[in-house]
């Protein structure tokens, strides 16, 4: 059970483009504020106002776009930071099962 490190590299370059396409298709979730459709997840980085017309104006906010990926961004280090600890975990009582057992 061994975990080679270019996978992780191309794991780690994967995570930033999935928090970003993440980020994106959370800007199809619509949530009604006052007279405005905000689009976002956790935080709404898209506004459209409901105001009669062809092309209703919209705003982004890219400051909160961005706080989104690294939001999205923080989950996926954090998984592949524990998915790592417990392979190094699994890989010492291999090693050395008494290793582990002792306080």
């Amino acid at each position: 059970m061994s975990v080679k490190p270019r996978h992780f590299s191309i794991l780690y370059l994967l995570i930033p483009v999935l928090a970003v396409l993440t980020t994106w298709a959370g800007g199809f979730w619509a949530r009604s504020t006052d007279g405005n459709l905000e689009y976002g997840f956790p935080l709404p980085w898209k506004a459209v106002e409901l105001i009669p017309s062809p092309m209703p104006p919209t705003s982004y906010n890219w400051g909160f776009f961005f706080l989104d990926v690294v939001f999205y961004a923080a989950i996926g280090y954090g998984i592949v930071f524990l998915y790592t600890r417990v392979i190094r975990k699994q890989k010492d009582q291999l090693m050395d099962p008494g290793k582990t057992a002792k306080p």
